[in-house]
């Protein structure tokens, strides 16, 4: 497109009824995590006027009391959806119960639905004062690819935000999140036990970040349909040591999490409740041995592995874009293309160091199933590590 005609769009759209507005293609979709919410929209780059706008529409717009009635039926109805899937899946709710479990009912340990209880106390008046209190011009970045013209776009935002002013009183700080670790048990009807074991890790900001990933790597994971292959990780530990040198591990993975301000790594295992005690000597055996010198082989197989999901990860140029946006929100710049080489960069002395740093804190323990009274409580597993 030609640089002029952005320009003409931009004063011809400012008559236009946005309602009625039909454009050529694209899509726009909202996301969010326990940290951030995501507007992401794409379009053919004749649209890209219409697109943004929509977009601040929809961020920015005053919620009536009409937009409060949809956004509790729907979130009832995201409630009732959970809830009926979670009857064919009994460990559905694990992660949620994790973080619960690991930083209380706050911060980090909320849920992404929200307590459904309170689902009746949402109102236009609570919609909005979220809004002022987090879609700021402090917390908001705008990020775009394949705009041939940099300056008008920065004329266009300015031109839809430019009155978008901070408001003291609405200088709105979410509370740092505290570890507190613990023990969960949560009985399902199902003749599985599933046990998770984590421990606090490390914020985004840490120089152990990296670490973490290639250790997560190193455990890999595993199911009891999927033995390996080719480009599926089959040397990975939760296969090698789990999976194949014992015949009631049904699954094994690890899982590693970082926020702002903490983190959790941890590992789980499933199995017949029957060997609930043999599947936790496993599971801790497991990450006691990351404490233990690591192979060059298998390290650098654990790297190269990392690296080409890394990579697979930003083949499209969205996923890409997505990633410069949370990039440059957690670090200040841009990073991402130092991944490969912070990733070669990992020791095995390295990671015995943050190996042994992270099973000397508390534990956080996770069972579910229909045995989970043979498993060993959470001070059990800390002395039997340390």
């Amino acid at each position: 497109m030609k640089n002029t005609y952005l320009k003409t769009l931009k004063h011809t759209n400012e008559t236009i009824n946005y309602g009625m507005i039909q454009m050529s293609g694209g899509g726009m979709t909202m996301d969010y995590d326990q940290e951030r919410t995501f507007f992401k929209g794409h379009c053919i780059e004749y649209d890209t006027v219409d697109m943004f706008q929509m977009m601040v529409d929809i961020a920015l717009e005053p919620r009536s009391v009409m937009a409060a009635n949809v956004a509790k039926s729907k979130n009832q109805k995201s409630h009732d959806l959970f809830n009926h899937l979670s009857k064919f899946d009994p460990f559905a709710s694990q992660q949620e119960l994790l973080l619960r479990t690991a930083y209380g009912y706050n911060t980090l340990g909320m849920p992404r639905l929200g307590l459904e209880k309170n689902i009746q106390n949402i109102d236009a008046r609570m919609l909005q004062q979220f809004i002022m209190d987090n879609i700021t011009p402090r917390k908001c970045l705008i990020v775009a690819s394949g705009v041939q013209n940099h300056h008008e776009y920065v004329d266009l935002v300015k031109e839809r935000l430019g009155d978008m002013l901070p408001v003291p009183e609405h200088n709105y700080e979410r509370s740092p999140s505290t570890y507190i670790g613990g023990e969960y048990r949560n009985w399902a009807e199902t003749p599985t036990t599933s046990i998770t074991l984590a421990f606090e890790s490390c914020p985004w900001s840490s120089e152990d970040v990296h670490a973490y990933y290639v250790m997560n790597q190193l455990l890999g994971s595993a199911t009891a349909f999927s033995s390996g292959g080719p480009g599926k990780g089959m040397h990975c530990r939760a296969i090698t040591n789990m999976m194949q040198r014992n015949n009631f591990v049904d699954g094994a993975s690890a899982l590693n999490h970082h926020f702002s301000d903490s983190g959790l790594f941890g590992l789980t295992i499933e199995g017949p409740g029957s060997h609930s005690q043999e599947l936790m000597s496993v599971l801790t055996e497991e990450l006691a041995g990351l404490k233990d010198h690591i192979d060059d082989a298998e390290l650098n197989r654990a790297k190269n592995v990392l690296k080409m999901n890394v990579l697979m990860a930003m083949e499209r140029s969205e996923d890409r874009l997505e990633e410069i946006a949370r990039n440059f929100m957690t670090y200040g710049d841009l990073t991402f293309h130092q991944y490969c080489d912070q990733i070669d960069s990992v020791t095995s002395a390295q990671i015995n160091a943050v190996a042994t740093k992270l099973l000397a804190g508390k534990p956080t323990l996770l069972v579910s199933g229909g045995s989970i009274n043979l498993v060993p409580s959470v001070t059990d597993v800390s002395r039997q590590l340390n």
